[in-house]
């Protein structure tokens, strides 16, 4: 039922579309563009007007409401330490900690065990390891909010945990490789490559030239586990199925296909990236692609807010990672930023609020801006160039939702220290068995 409709969901919503910092009624708050955001409350329907005269009830009680915001995608933390500005300036008396971390999975089950998950969170509720804890409680029902009418139809299917909700669905990712236009036009290069040959002949001509071709932060255990569950995916659309057969003893991992095309893909890559990538985290790889240090960068759309971070002229382009063996090249998608409130949310009101404020249309607007995914809530316009290859690909079809939504939980946490020792070490055997190891372990616990 997801692949029939991934094409439709994604053209439908083209067409219509730690860091702390505490903020309190004195917060100014910018949008995106840095110019002076408008009052947009005095525009919004009675319920947010209510909402917002609660808010100030509560000020003049001189009761204070603090709040945890967790991002565990730390590109999204400059806009949403914006936007909880605002939100806290729109309601006195209210207080939103934006804290962040890179490994989100690791984090969240530690916090869940000591019974300590913070009030507002990102999730991925198309993922079973979220779906898990929906089932469990940890999260707060919202299948009754009417907020959730603003959010695409079909992005609130994909979202279904057993006919229920618990997150509103802000974005939807896609992912591919990031070339940087200026360093490959530089050494003549005029397109980006869209099969796997002419990316490796566009990769010798840049390493004849004395230019990095790949920047891979193979430091970051978190960047090498999405890159083998994403890359895998683009091999072998269903790998799930796979993977099942090694589990259960019709395969070994050292006759996988979907293994042995990752480790060759790897290889060639590894021949024209820097000698220091062991030791390259993603924030220095993403600082050294934006700044023109290197021609190519593994992501997806969600890295563009760094990109530009780092450097604002930065010329670039998403385009689709082409299948190493030659078939056919298909993109992988998925719903990115969501957002969910715990069951030990401090203030359910309060919190619940957010969620609510998140759906509102300049608020929406101003997070696809910076976050550059394809927002799902309507009214939202997406017109991001340096995302057309991915746009294109959408509207054609060429799409399968990610691997991650299908795999068992854990799975990816578990197979990535074998796939890093790989990346440093080149030892094929001791990476088949790490991952028959890690997915015998795994598919039996699931």
């Amino acid at each position: 039922m997801k692949f029939k409709k991934l094409s439709a969901v994604m053209a439908a919503l083209l067409a219509a579309s730690s860091l702390l910092v505490a903020c309190g009624g004195n917060s100014g708050g910018q949008d995106a563009s840095g110019s002076e955001p408008e009052n947009a409350a005095a525009d919004e329907t009675e319920t947010e007007s209510e909402s917002e005269g609660e808010g100030q009830e509560a000020a003049a009680s001189g009761d204070e409401v603090t709040l945890e915001l967790l991002l565990t995608k730390t590109e999204i933390v400059d806009v949403m330490e914006q936007i909880a500005a605002k939100f806290c300036e729109e309601n006195p008396g209210v207080k939103i900690d934006v804290t962040s971390t890179s490994d989100g999975a690791t984090l969240v089950r530690t916090r869940a065990a000591s019974n300590d998950l913070p009030d507002i969170m990102n999730t991925y509720p198309a993922e079973d390891f979220y779906k898990d804890m929906f089932r469990d409680g940890y999260f707060e029902d919202i299948t009754d909010a009417e907020y959730l009418g603003k959010v695409n139809s079909t992005a609130m299917e994909m979202s279904n945990c057993d006919g229920n909700y618990y997150a509103v669905p802000m974005s939807l990712s896609t992912y591919g490789i990031y070339a940087n236009m200026d360093v490959l036009e530089a050494n003549g290069i005029t397109e980006t490559p869209s099969t796997w040959e002419e990316l490796i002949a566009d990769c010798e001509t840049l390493k004849a030239n004395g230019v990095t071709g790949f920047l891979l932060p193979n430091k970051d255990v978190g960047n090498v586990a999405q890159r083998f569950e994403r890359t895998a995916g683009i091999i072998n659309n269903d790998s799930n199925s796979e993977f099942k057969q090694i589990a259960d003893g019709e395969m070994e991992a050292k006759d996988s296909p979907t293994l042995q095309t990752w480790c060759d893909y790897n290889e060639d890559l590894l021949n024209y990236t820097t000698d220091d990538h062991m030791g390259m985290d993603y924030d220095i790889a993403a600082a050294e692609f934006s700044n023109g240090n290197g021609a190519f960068m593994l992501s997806g759309t969600w890295m563009l807010a760094t990109v530009q971070k780092n450097n604002p002229d930065a010329n670039v382009e998403l385009f689709a990672f082409p299948h190493p063996r030659g078939e056919t090249t298909k993109v992988p998608v998925n719903i990115d930023t969501s957002f969910s409130i715990s069951s030990t949310c401090a203030d359910k009101e309060i919190g619940l609020k957010f969620l609510e404020f998140m759906t509102r249309e300049d608020i929406a607007q101003m997070y696809c801006d910076a976050d550059g995914n394809v927002s799902t809530i309507e009214g939202v316009e997406y017109n991001i160039p340096q995302h057309a290859n991915m746009k294109t690909a959408v509207e054609e079809g060429n799409i399968f939702l990610t691997a991650v939504n299908f795999w068992p939980t854990g799975l990816r946490e578990e197979i990535r220290d074998g796939c890093q020792m790989f990346l440093g070490d080149g030892d094929r055997e001791a990476f088949f068995e790490s991952s028959q190891e890690a997915i015998e372990t795994i598919y039996a616990d699931n």
